[in-house]
């Protein structure tokens, strides 16, 4: 089972996957932090929308080289960047099996909605999220402004508050039991 989380930067995405995969039995997370592509000041300038959008996230590629795989009873192995040090991650490997979580900002897109069997969006102040994303390290948060906009357009243009199964909040209790019956 593939499931999307959703929600603005900040909205508490990754911590709300992270608690999942605790909880459940065979879980794996793929963050789509791993893929987001940074933009330079004159993508800035001239990119918006959904240009934008595929030019930090080129959902199409990641559809075909992921999650199609994956449903297909595919395994899948990435590296990711670190923004920070600009060195490769280790490997990572998911197999299709249990509960794979897409964690990350756009995973409802359309190209991904063939692939993915349930969608959840983690709604939070969009204070709370700017000052999560501010508070983070970082060289520095020029492109945060772009990638507001961004964001923006696209939790509007593609009503992802309507084409979710769940909507849920930034917060995530200790005490929650998830009934899996």
């Amino acid at each position: 089972m593939v499931v999307a989380i959703d929600g603005f930067a900040g909205a508490g995405k990754s911590t709300l996957a992270k608690w999942l995969a605790e909880h459940l039995g065979v879980c794996q997370i793929i963050s789509l932090d791993d893929f987001y592509q940074p933009l330079t000041y004159k993508q800035w300038s001239q990119l918006n929308e959904e240009a934008a959008l595929q030019a930090y996230l080129s959902t199409q590629t990641l559809a075909q080289q992921l999650l199609q795989p994956l449903q297909q009873g595919q395994s899948i192995s990435w590296q990711a960047q670190d923004w920070l040090t600009k060195k490769l991650s280790p490997e990572k490997t998911i197999v299709p099996r249990g509960v794979i979580l897409v964690d990350g900002v756009f995973s409802s897109h359309k190209d991904f909605r063939p692939w993915v069997d349930l969608r959840v969006l983690v709604s939070t102040p969009p204070t709370t999220c700017s000052s999560r994303v501010l508070a983070r390290p970082q060289p520095n948060t020029d492109w945060f402004a772009h990638w507001q906009r961004t964001e923006t357009w696209f939790h509007a243009h593609y009503k992802t508050g309507l084409c979710v199964e769940y909507v849920t909040s930034g917060f995530v209790p200790q005490d929650v039991k998830l009934d899996m019956d």
